[in-house]
């Protein structure tokens, strides 16, 4: 008793994303009727599916199914060849089954995803970004990376110009955008570039940047210096027309009553005082002044220097992200919203090993990213805290990647460390 396999053909070539089909003969060695479950054994299992399933033989009979073998269009399974088995399992005498093996090539295809983090950089002479290149295909790719700008702007400086992209990986960049000319006082001038990552076959992939180019001299200094002139101005003026003027009046007037007082006293001492010389003397006493209460110093903000920020505080953002191609947000909801918050340390963790990426965000700005695929546990200290006003809560951001056919969700956390009022 027992059952024979046979495959029409030991080798096939499939492109990930279509599929390739081999015949199989399954012939029932038995004495009895039998029945006779098929399926795939070895990694391409999960992709492949066996028709029929299930065959009934009499005894010498020969029976045939078809098996489809299709490869997803991911980075996993890697270019090259794939052994595989077809696996007959026999009813009626389990020991009898039979496995058939063959060998599938699967073609090489390279696709590339370009995002520069943050699209748009503000400086008065330079711009900072990261350029995160990430593999989609299944074969490592060599990559150049530069930038260019329509008008001749700017100068491009990229450290790192030659990158090699790994399958399902993110591979990281720096780039530094700056000014051709540099400008003391007037509007910002804004000036759009475009990153350019070509490979070693196949078009390039090209993503859009801008750098907001702001004055060497700030607008709010040149303000504050023409607001302090206007100030002095006015207190001149104050100064000229009411204050010293009072003062002089105040100051004769003090020597005049001496000086009445001194004639008063002298014309007593010669008997020809008078009480019109008392009167005068009373007269010209001055009057007290009398001056404002000043008002109490304003209690300065939480985090102001007069203020820092001193309670610890640490919270955990969970995500549970579905796969796509927008990015799901998640938030901390105890945060309080009426306090003002200093990141100072934050916890990365990916210990599903999810692919995508994620941001860190503060309103609608970035303030982080990175890819799933370049950490499992990772810590970020700031030197300098990255600070959250009122209102602002930390947002996690989460573009989940995870290939078919499970499409399992993103679970990454991020730990957040810091200090509030």
């Amino acid at each position: 008793m027992g059952v024979s396999v046979a495959l029409s053909a030991e080798s096939l070539e499939v492109v990930p994303g279509e599929e390739a089909v081999c015949a199989v003969t399954v012939r029932n060695t038995g004495t009895v009727i039998d029945q006779i479950t098929m399926d795939v054994v070895g990694p391409a299992a999960a992709w492949s599916v066996v028709e029929p399933a299930v065959l009934n033989l009499y005894p010498g009979d020969v029976g045939e199914i078809r098996v489809h073998l299709r490869p997803p269009r991911a980075s996993q399974p890697g270019a090259g060849k794939l052994r595989y088995g077809v696996r007959a399992t026999s009813l009626e005498d389990p020991k009898g089954s039979a496995t058939a093996e063959g060998v599938l090539e699967i073609a090489p295809f390279t696709e590339l995803r370009v995002k520069l983090v943050p699209q748009i950089s503000r400086g008065s002479r330079k711009g900072k970004h990261k350029i995160d290149v990430s593999n989609l295909g299944n074969v490592a790719v060599g990559t150049q990376i530069g930038a260019v700008d329509p008008d001749d702007a700017l100068t491009f400086d990229v450290p790192r110009p030659a990158v090699v992209a790994s399958p399902g990986v993110v591979t990281q960049a720096k780039l530094t955008a700056v000014p051709r000319r540099k400008f003391w006082t007037g509007k910002q001038q804004t000036k759009p570039f475009q990153v350019v990552v070509q490979p070693e076959r196949g078009p390039a992939s090209t993503v859009d940047g801008t750098f907001e180019q702001d004055p060497i001299v700030p607008r709010w200094a040149a303000a504050t210096a023409i607001a302090a002139l206007a100030l002095a101005v006015v207190l001149a003026g104050l100064w000229f027309t009411l204050v010293k003027p009072a003062v002089h009046s105040a100051a004769t007037e003090a020597v005049d009553a001496a000086a009445s007082k001194a004639a008063a006293e002298s014309g007593t001492d010669n008997g020809g005082g008078s009480s019109s010389g008392a009167a005068s003397d009373v007269s010209a006493s001055p009057s007290p002044s009398t001056s404002a209460p000043a008002k109490p110093a304003k209690k300065p903000e939480p985090g102001s220097p007069g203020n820092p920020l001193l309670v610890s505080t640490a919270f955990r953002i969970q995500t549970s992200a579905k796969p796509g191609d927008k990015y799901q947000l998640f938030k901390f909801p105890d945060q309080p919203a009426n306090k003002p918050l200093d990141v100072t340390d934050l916890q990365l963790q990916n210990g599903a090993s999810d692919t995508g990426f994620l941001e860190i965000r503060r309103g609608t700005e970035v303030v982080y990213s990175a890819g799933l695929d370049n950490f499992r546990d990772l810590s970020l200290p700031f030197v300098t805290p990255i600070r959250f006003a009122k209102g602002q809560k930390v947002i996690v951001a989460i573009q989940c990647l995870n290939p078919a056919p499970e499409k399992r969700p993103c679970t990454a956390a991020v730990t957040v460390s810091g200090k509030t009022s």
